[in-house]
């Protein structure tokens, strides 16, 4: 309620920013307003089509069950990203992860392999590559993955990946120990 108030005065004062915009809608849709924060945010993406609009829009889809329309908006914002690398890579695999929650591994996995050509090394990527991977039943290149990730940046979500990846694969007391170092 505190963000919806801020970013409705930040509105107010400068109703043509687009970013304001996608703050109220950001405000709204946590407090389970749907039909008002779609429309913040497709007054944004009018104002000025970009990455942050086609992702908003792309999320607002992906709550209504609208997986195809989310993988639409999400390509718009792969390619609204451009050169900018970091962008770039988050868009691949927010698209990735469309396409993997559909059951989709091929067209998944090639986005997350996007992510890493846009910004090799990127922990977002090479962790939800590695679940691809496994998906695909090769095992061995999933916990590669996972152990750069984990590696890299230690988050309890890359840690878990990697310890899963291990138990899957019968290796118990490794994964015991990914347990416990998120423990």
């Amino acid at each position: 309620r505190d963000a919806l108030g801020l970013s409705r005065r930040a509105q107010k004062l400068s109703p043509s920013m687009a970013r304001n915009y996608g703050l109220v809608g950001d405000a709204l849709v946590e407090l389970g307003r749907y039909g008002e924060a779609f429309r913040a945010f497709d007054h944004m993406s009018s104002l000025k089509p970009s990455l942050a609009s086609y992702a908003r829009i792309s999320y607002a889809r992906e709550l209504l069950g609208r997986l195809a329309g989310a993988i639409r908006a999400m390509s718009m914002a792969v390619q609204a990203a451009g050169a900018q690398s970091e962008p770039a890579a988050w868009a691949h695999v927010q698209l990735g992860k469309l396409h993997f929650g559909r059951g989709e591994v091929g067209p998944a996995a090639r986005e997350f392999r996007g992510a890493l050509q846009a910004l090799p090394g990127y922990v977002y990527a090479l962790d939800a590559l590695a679940r691809a991977e496994a998906a695909r039943g090769r095992h061995e290149r999933a916990i590669q993955l996972a152990r750069q990730a984990a590696e890299t940046v230690p988050l309890p979500e890359f840690v878990t990946t990697l310890g899963d990846l291990y138990w899957a694969t019968e290796r118990k007391s490794l994964a015991r120990e990914q347990y416990a170092v998120v423990g």
